[in-house]
């Protein structure tokens, strides 16, 4: 069970996200059966609309969520010395080759070598700077992002600022119903910094079950395992930072469905007040972008201070589990 502990100088610097203007009903998502489950379900579930992205591919979200991020920090994105890009599902991980593309027939493979990544750099105008993706880690890779940005800072004396970037959009036809949680388009962007002043990374954990590596075979399986690994990643991040359920603030969750925070915060030993769910039913599931804009949100809310102890955690397909310690 890999973990580790970063300098607690390195922190964010800047945060932001975005979602499609797109917002659907979960009445209107089972009546184009885009859920499986009825409407009076997925709200007991605590879901109320997703965002759909139209036109915008998946570069084109993480380059709007770098946008807010900039108009929100001021952040001067020349200070970039990296980028990493997350990807929740394994198709956003290449630029779409459009409908007419032949995923196993065709006889041209260029469509495979074409990244959202460098198109993203291209976007932004930074290419003198690396890039590397980040992916197979599903509603992970965000946080994927983050422990490969903190072992750079610690590597590379030339890096002062690592840009962290995950978007993810599904399918037109898509069904966004996905073990009882309903899934959003969306992106997320954050600069992990040196010498951060606020936002500071106390501890990374990370556990990996590769038995549950097929989720639809293992489907009860993963579920049954998901609560305690929870559980045992989140102990394992508090023991990490040195900081006590009772010391924390507040946690930052994905967006799963209402009845599961439910649960977790018995099995965790937090109050359902200190878990801030009040996306889960504005948003719905926005894959790997939920704990950036979840945080971002508690801040504008003003439920955060400075000082605060905050846990961010999240489960996913691949059979990952995670979970950041920041003080804000």
């Amino acid at each position: 069970m890999p973990s580790t502990t970063p300098g607690t100088s390195i922190g964010f610097s800047a945060m932001g996200y975005h979602l499609p203007p797109n917002a659907r009903s979960v009445e209107d998502l089972v009546a184009t059966g885009q859920a499986s489950s009825s409407p009076e379900k997925l709200r007991a579930l605590g879901y109320g609309q997703v965002f759909v992205a139209a036109d915008e591919t998946a570069a084109g979200l993480a380059a709007s969520a770098v946008a807010d991020m900039v108009e929100r920090s001021g952040f001067d994105l020349t200070r970039v010395g990296m980028i990493l890009y997350g990807a929740g599902l394994a198709l956003n991980s290449m630029v779409d080759p459009g409908p007419d593309f032949q995923w196993t027939a065709g006889t041209n493979p260029i469509p495979f070598f074409k990244f959202p990544a460098s198109q993203l750099q291209h976007a932004l105008g930074l290419p003198n700077v690396p890039v590397l993706g980040i992916t197979q880690l599903a509603c992970n890779a965000f946080q994927g992002c983050v422990r490969l940005a903190s072992g750079v800072l610690h590597a590379e004396a030339q890096i002062e600022h690592v840009l962290c970037v995950s978007a993810d959009r599904f399918p037109a036809l898509a069904n966004r119903e996905i073990v009882y949680n309903l899934m959003s388009d969306g992106a997320s962007a954050a600069v992990l910094s040196r010498a951060a002043s606020a936002h500071r990374l106390l501890a990374m954990t990370q556990i990996t079950r590769g038995v549950y590596w097929d989720g639809e075979a293992s489907h009860d399986r993963l579920i049954a395992a998901t609560f305690p690994l929870v559980r045992q990643v989140f102990s394992m991040a508090l023991a990490e930072a040195k900081v006590k359920v009772e010391e924390l603030a507040l946690l930052i969750p994905h967006n799963i469905n209402l009845k599961s925070w439910k649960i977790l915060s018995q099995l965790l030993g937090l109050p359902l007040s200190k878990i801030f769910t009040e996306n889960i039913a504005r948003i719905g599931h926005a894959v790997a972008s939920d704990n950036i804009i979840n945080y971002v949100d508690a801040l504008d809310a003003g439920r955060l201070r400075p000082g605060d102890k905050v846990a961010l955690l999240v489960t996913g397909f691949g059979a990952h589990w995670n979970c950041l310690v920041l003080e804000v």
